[in-house]
């Protein structure tokens, strides 16, 4: 007798497999990502069809399986149905999703990654279609990679390890950052590049309304830049 397990699950992934079946990957909050066949999904009159689309979050009975786990039953819990409406919302949550794909480890816990992926779509889906949706991109992917703990450091110089906080004061303040080092290093207060930091190469320099933008991205709600300045 086959083996059943219960796991909730968000679709970030579904190709066709066979002539009606799909192969599902799903993200889990306690199992990381999974991959499971959905039988017969792709036939119209399914009972799967719907509940198998990207970016519904279901509560799945899974038999195991000696190569591929099956989905035996889906109970959906929440669907980003109005992603589907605007096709830059849909392209921006594929991206999205993408770099789920390739940031969650198979069978391993995930919580954090599960709840940020989520939050992000909900904010997405929530836009107004006026709004751009680069900013919402920028901080999505600063979040994956802070997970990941791959984030570039932008509240301290790497060098001296002294926090570094935007200086609207100063005319022409700029602040280096460094690929290689992966964050900020201190530049003079000439608004130079500081040059001696040994390895630590200064690819470019941000003045305080970057460096501003930069450090918003780790924060939950993105700040509008006329908070910044105030």
């Amino acid at each position: 007798m086959s083996k059943t397990y219960n796991i909730k699950g968000i679709i970030v992934q579904k190709q066709g497999f066979g002539e009606n079946d799909l192969l599902i990957t799903l993200l889990s909050p306690e199992n990381g990502l999974i991959k499971a066949i959905a039988p017969n999904a792709r036939k119209y009159q399914s009972t799967l069809r719907g509940k198998t689309e990207l970016f519904v979050v279901n509560n799945f009975l899974i038999i195991k399986g000696r190569n591929l786990d099956r989905i035996s039953q889906v109970d959906t819990e929440k669907t980003y149905h109005k992603l589907s409406q605007s096709l830059g919302k849909l392209t921006v949550s594929q991206y999205l999703a993408e770099l789920v794909l390739n940031l969650a480890i198979t069978q391993q816990p995930q919580p954090e990654l599960y709840t940020v992926f989520n939050e992000h779509l909900k904010r997405i889906e929530q836009l107004s279609p006026k709004e751009n949706l680069y900013p919402y991109i920028a901080q999505a992917v600063f979040h994956f990679l802070a997970i990941a703990g791959i984030a570039p450091n932008m509240y301290n110089c790497l060098k001296t390890q002294q926090p570094i906080t935007p200086n609207f004061e100063q005319q022409g303040w700029k602040v280096g950052f460094s690929f290689k080092a992966g964050g900020l290093l201190k530049t003079l207060n000439t608004g130079k590049i500081n040059h001696d930091h040994d390895s630590m190469i200064i690819n470019s320099q941000l003045n305080a309304l970057e460096l501003a933008l930069f450090q918003s991205l780790a924060h939950k709600v993105l700040l509008p830049i006329s908070d910044i300045y105030t």
